[in-house]
């Protein structure tokens, strides 16, 4: 299909007949045979000429095929030209071309009103008749193109400002996502996400140890659609059938039920494809950063246990250390007063008395200043039990 515009000039600005160039297809509607025939050799040079005797047989011969334009006779029996051309605007926007041997201004708008884009009157002159019928069909075209163009850049629009918003919908799921500290809240994550795509879906996450979590639009799976998502991953990565979609990954599986008609809306039903996969692959990354948290959180209270056992341990020591000194200090005092007591029965002077005296009170208060310097014991005793009681608060603020 040729786009002229019209009114085109060669070099020399002079105007150029470009009806050759034009073709089509004309359906001629006229009651008279001679003036069909007539019309017919005027245009048959450089358009695909159709001919009609009534306006019913030209309502039906577009209804199967409508031609590039319409010649339309006013004045026929049964329907005339003005009810064929209003019954032809129906389901028609190609240009009708009034032929009317009508002189007056009020049949030429009566013509118009009933939805005709020219007018020649009889006789024609056929320079003029096919120049008309050239430039109906060349602008007509043009309008058409542009209509369709501008289809074309709403249909990107619609599409690009689709995108953007699935984009929006994804960035929000690894946001919302990325804290998850469990499988379930990583499985109800995913399937808002798909619930905001506009789609009805289940929602399969299996954890490290073969268990998984499932979950659809009304909760819980029945045992129906958990027997399916039991087997939905020997269905391979990608898998449709009708409006079910498939896709799996090793750790999560999305099975949507409502995808839109390949064949109706392409584009839509690609970009929402390429979304799912991207959140399920998304899905598939952040599972692993769920099992890191679960292995933390294991981790983080087997610590909590063992600075418990630690601290009970080392409170105990303390308690046994300070009853040592105690005894310590009842058994030195025992033993000074049983020497003591001796002296009696040993017949010691006095003088031996002073320097057994002597040398008890030197030992013992060696033992006293050795037993004085567990002071020190205490206070870094102390220091360690504060330091696992810090260090047990921490962790169970982390376990939160």
């Amino acid at each position: 299909m040729h786009r002229y515009a019209p009114g085109r000039t060669d070099e020399q600005g002079q105007a150029v007949d470009d009806t050759e160039e034009i073709g089509g297809r004309v359906l001629i509607v006229d009651d008279e045979k001679v003036t069909r025939a007539f019309h017919r050799a005027i245009l048959a040079r450089h358009f695909d000429v159709l001919t009609a005797s009534s306006g019913s047989e030209a309502l039906e011969l577009c209804v199967g095929q409508t031609p590039d334009l319409i010649v339309l006779d006013v004045e026929m029996p049964g329907i005339d030209g003005y009810e064929t051309c209003r019954r032809l605007r129906a389901f028609t926007s190609v240009p009708i071309l009034f032929v009317t041997g009508h002189q007056s201004l009020e049949e030429h708008l009566k013509a118009f009103d009933a939805g005709g884009t020219d007018l020649i009157t009889k006789p024609v002159n056929a320079d003029i008749f096919q120049r008309k019928v050239a430039v109906a069909i060349r602008q007509y075209r043009a309008a058409a193109a542009l209509a369709e163009e501008k289809k074309a850049l709403e249909r990107m629009a619609m599409g690009f400002l689709s995108s953007v918003s699935q984009t929006g919908i994804l960035l929000d799921f690894m946001r919302k996502s990325i804290a998850s500290h469990d499988y379930r809240a990583l499985a109800d994550s995913l399937l808002a996400a798909i619930q905001e795509l506009g789609l009805t879906s289940c929602v399969l996450v299996r954890h490290p140890d073969g268990e998984a979590t499932a979950v659809t639009d009304h909760g819980e799976p029945t045992a129906l659609e958990q027997s399916i998502l039991d087997h939905v991953s020997e269905m391979g990565r990608l898998f449709q059938f009708k409006r079910r979609l498939v896709v799996n990954y090793d750790r999560v599986s999305i099975i949507v039920s409502d995808m839109p008609d390949e064949t109706e809306e392409t584009e839509r039903a690609g970009i929402l494809r390429d979304s799912l996969v991207i959140l399920a692959e998304s899905a598939e990354a952040l599972s692993v950063n769920v099992d890191i948290r679960q292995e933390g959180q294991k981790r983080a209270e087997q610590l909590q246990i063992a600075l418990s056992e630690a601290e009970v341990a080392l409170t105990g020591l303390g308690e046994q250390n300070k009853a040592a000194m105690r005894d310590t200090r009842l058994l030195l005092q025992e033993m000074v007063d049983s020497i003591e007591k001796t002296y009696g029965w040993l017949n010691t002077s006095q003088t031996q008395e002073a320097t057994i005296n002597a040398t008890m009170e030197q030992a013992i208060q060696r033992i006293l200043e050795r037993l004085a310097s567990g002071g020190d014991f205490d206070t870094q005793f102390a220091q360690v039990l504060q330091a696992l009681n810090a260090g047990r608060s921490h962790n169970a603020v982390e376990l939160f």
